[in-house]
């Protein structure tokens, strides 16, 4: 197993900032997003109890070697087991309020970027962060940004994601967080239990897996077409060459995926709630507002939130713990 350094916190929004890396990404393309990023787990770090170590639990998760597709699989059905134990078939849309049960781990939003999501480990903590996209895209991320936090976060680098690092497969690092992102959204066994019972539904004759299967499947496990239809791909369900052809063919005819499924009159997209700001930090942001410790406008400005959200987000927590008595 891999142990981890002590992680002590960087002092400065600076020091934090130094920390991200986007190959091919000038540091003045990069300033406004590291920027806010530095401030957050700046911020999150004066507000959050202190850690030594980053959590005990990564320890578990240690790569067999290089990145590969096999160590992918294998560590997302390793991670699945711990995030949904007992249910290897269950769709992820619950994802971002599951996560909540890691110690040490932060999941929030990244607005206003051209970043689609961004990881990094800072005083003890593991930061992630999606920006708000479709809602299929941004859990596909999540995923993606697990993929590197199992297995590729070190206490001197972070990760930036552009759209064009998600879903490209377009290095071996990158590559190996898609992978990880595919096969844990959507494992082996639930993609062929779920296309078996939608062929028997919908009536599909023959061996061909088609669009509307694949529509299907997407839609149950909160994916985007082109993940389903790629993990299909890389399962042997479709050939060589297959997701993308039926990618085409559906923005060809029908404008995109989603227009082909509505105009099918498909179930809807079960909803998957992303909170802007992690319920756990807020927790501890509203004791250190109420204390003193730190100001509302501070906190709202550092965390890209407003005033109103905070004190909106306190009040539900208020009424949560008095309905608990």
């Amino acid at each position: 197993m891999r142990a981890f350094a002590a992680a002590g916190s960087p002092s400065t929004s600076q020091e934090l900032a130094a920390r991200f890396r986007a190959p091919g990404v000038s540091d003045s393309e990069r300033e406004p997003t590291l920027d806010r990023l530095a401030g957050f787990v700046d911020a999150a770090l004066k507000v959050l109890p202190e850690r030594q170590d980053l959590p005990h639990w990564l320890n578990e998760f240690a790569l067999r070697g290089q990145e590969s597709y096999a160590e992918a699989q294998r560590l997302a059905s390793q991670f699945r087991d711990v995030i949904y134990p007992g249910e290897p078939d269950s769709p992820a849309i619950d994802l971002p309020q599951r996560l909540l049960a890691l110690e040490g781990l932060i999941v929030s939003q990244l607005k206003n970027s051209k970043y689609e999501g961004a990881s990094v480990a800072a005083g003890g903590y593991l930061f992630v962060f999606v920006s708000p996209r479709f809602p299929a895209r941004m859990l596909f991320t999540l995923g993606h940004e697990l993929g590197h936090v199992v297995a590729h976060h070190s206490l001197q680098s972070a990760h930036l994601d552009l759209a064009s690092s998600i879903g490209s497969y377009k290095n071996r690092a990158e590559g190996f967080a898609d992978a990880f992102s595919s096969a844990f959204l959507l494992p082996a066994q639930a993609v062929g239990g779920t296309l078996h019972e939608i062929r028997r539904v919908i009536g599909a004759t023959g061996d061909a897996i088609g669009d509307v299967e694949i529509l299907i499947l997407a839609r149950l496990h909160g994916v985007s077409f082109d993940v389903a239809a790629r993990r299909c791909e890389d399962l042997d369900l479709l050939p060589p060459g297959g997701a993308a052809s039926l990618a085409d063919y559906l923005r060809k005819n029908f404008g995109n995926p989603e227009k082909r499924a509505d105009a099918l009159n498909l179930p809807p997209r079960p909803t998957v709630h992303f909170d802007a700001v992690s319920p756990i930090l807020m927790r501890y942001v509203h004791a250190s507002v109420e204390s003193g410790v730190t100001s509302p406008s501070w906190i709202a400005d550092r965390l890209n939130t407003s005033i109103e959200s905070i004190y909106a987000s306190h009040a539900s927590m208020d009424v949560r713990r008095a309905s608990s008595h």
